[in-house]
């Protein structure tokens, strides 16, 4: 009896609902011009993510999929191969159980790869899946680390720096060990703090602050260096600065934001670290539950109005602004985008960057795109009347509209427009929906152990019934901090008809927010305490972002 034949990956992305055939179509077209095959060109375009491509592969295959992010392998069994034959195969060894070599790899179907890794370690193999791009990136990065241990070597520069009284010797070998190191620990913001007899280094990782090293004073230089790689003046030394520079690291290139304050100890500097190259991720692997991605879906498929995303600096709005974008027909819909910077690059889009130098800012550049006939606007931040008030217009105008606002809370949005100059019927008759969102850390999946809850938590998180929660050890994976990696909490208000009346006749906030309640809102403190009871993250971690005092 003969096996079933498979079907073409275009067939199961859209049995899965991903895509159309009328996206099949195109992604032919386009396969007549560029030669490539079908799947990546579905990735090149922006119809589907390389997530949803492996993982669709890995339902047929019957092979798991595994997050490349949570490998860390052993020197020992990094040895076993070498860095070419990972690359050349596109696998990666990643733990031995007893006879068993578990390997990540891109292409599992290939029996000549079992065969050659059962050659070279002499074990049995027993593969998953992973991301094509993401195995590459960790095979680059753990060979390198292996052949150049990156905390042994910035521990012997700055003996060497230390010893330079003449200073003749440069920053730059020590700066771009730090930057290497950054990026190894998973870094978003790099500080350079100067103390009274030293200079502290701190890492920004999963969003919390990591001392990582002290440096003696005579390496204050380095902030010089960096001012200079930055493009800034370094003979100014009494104002605040912004500079910016890039740097290829491991492959990858990324852009490094560079801003100084001056405080009495010195320049304190910080360096946001941004990968140039950043892949569109679905609403799923944010952190959104399946039954809120349907609600969020609904919001993005609105013929015209303001959708707008909540939360701090660095939580994530732009991420699911994208993976939002990602529910439209970028066939059917003509797409203009204004962003500062352009974090995501979408070939169906039509992209642009702010350039106030230039006199091109997010107000002006909304008067520009609808000269251009376009159905949807994305506006990267409301930062000023201005541009609120053209948002609104467009919105109000049979434009959707879509766009980011810095409020603590998705109600929080309603006086925001109105401190920003929005009339209440406006704000009633154009906004669709709000989503709020914060990131939390996840406990990491390497230690994660139970343990017995306490009463504070069993009276923090409403459950007097609780017994068992979760929590991180701490280990290498984690840089024993017991979490890696982190997703979305948030809430979601959309905008019906009773609360579009309320807001229009200027109802207080509370009375919205009962009208709300009623009309199944999602709120951010539910979401949180779900995700810690399912062990994805802890009652501390909760506290940490959504605070104590007012959940009690």
């Amino acid at each position: 009896m003969t096996a079933p034949k498979k079907k073409f990956l275009g067939e199961l992305l859209k049995e899965k609902g991903i895509i159309t055939e009328t996206h099949i179509a195109y992604a032919l077209q386009v396969q007549k011009i560029i030669n490539k095959r079908v799947g990546e060109i579905f990735q090149d375009l922006g119809f589907v993510t390389e997530y949803e491509v492996v993982t669709t592969l890995s339902d047929q295959e019957g092979v798991p999929y595994i997050d490349v992010d949570t490998i860390v392998p052993t020197e020992e069994l990094l040895k076993i191969f070498n860095k070419n034959l990972c690359l050349n195969n596109l696998f990666l060894p990643m733990r031995v159980i007893e006879n068993t070599i578990e390997i990540i790899a891109h292409n599992v179907s290939d029996e000549k790869l079992g065969q050659l890794i059962s050659r070279q370690s002499g074990l049995v193999p027993k593969f998953y899946m992973g991301e094509k791009s993401r195995i590459i990136n960790a095979i680059n990065a753990y060979y390198y680390f292996l052949e150049n241990p990156i905390e042994k070597l910035i521990e012997s520069e700055i003996k060497i720096l230390a010893q330079d009284v003449e200073m003749a010797r440069g920053m730059d070998t020590m700066i771009r060990h730090l930057l290497h190191l950054a990026v190894k620990m998973r870094t978003t913001d790099i500080h350079i703090r100067p103390n009274y007899k030293f200079i502290n280094i701190s890492f920004r990782v999963d969003g919390v602050m990591m001392s990582v090293m002290s440096l003696p004073p005579e390496m204050s230089r380095m902030v010089a260096t960096l001012k200079m790689k930055a493009d800034m003046d370094i003979a100014e030394q009494r104002l605040p600065q912004d500079g910016r520079f890039s740097e290829t690291i491991l492959s990858n290139v990324y852009d490094f934001r560079v801003s100084t304050i001056v405080t009495p100890l010195g320049e304190n500097m910080v360096l946001r670290v941004l990968p140039m190259e950043s892949a569109i991720m679905g609403m799923q692997q944010l952190g959104f539950y399946s039954e809120h991605i349907e609600v969020v879906d609904k919001m993005f498929r609105e013929p015209s109005g303001i959708i707008l995303l909540t939360g701090p600096t660095g939580s994530g709005k732009s991420t699911t602004l994208y993976a939002g974008i990602r529910c439209l027909n970028l066939l059917e819909k003509h797409v203009v985008t204004v962003e500062d910077p352009i974090e995501y690059k979408v070939p169906l889009l039509r992209q642009t960057q702010v350039n106030e130098k230039a006199g091109y800012t997010f107000s002006n550049a909304v008067r520009y795109f609808l000269r251009h006939d376009p159905d949807v606007i994305l506006v990267g931040e409301i930062r000023d009347k201005e541009t609120a008030g053209t948002a609104v217009t467009a919105a109000t105008t049979g434009h959707l509209v879509l766009s980011t606002l810095h409020t603590n809370s998705a109600l929080g949005v309603i006086p925001r427009l109105k401190d920003l100059g929005i009339l209440p019927y406006l704000i009633a008759d154009s906004l669709v929906g709000v989503v709020s969102q914060r990131l939390v850390r996840k406990i990491c999946n390497n230690c994660k152990e139970s343990y017995d809850v306490t009463e504070e938590e069993k009276l923090y998180l409403k459950d007097p019934s609780l017994t068992k929660l979760f929590r991180g050890k701490g280990c290498n994976v984690c840089n024993g901090s017991g979490y890696f990696g982190r997703t979305l909490v948030y809430e979601i208000l959309t905008v019906n008809k009773q609360i579009a009346t309320l807001i229009e006749k200027g109802c207080e906030v509370s009375e919205i927010a009962a009208e709300a309640g009623s009309h199944g809102f999602i709120d951010i403190f539910s979401i949180t305490v779900q995700k810690v009871k399912q062990g994805i993250t802890t009652t501390e971690e909760a506290g940490r972002i959504m605070g104590y005092i007012r959940q009690l």
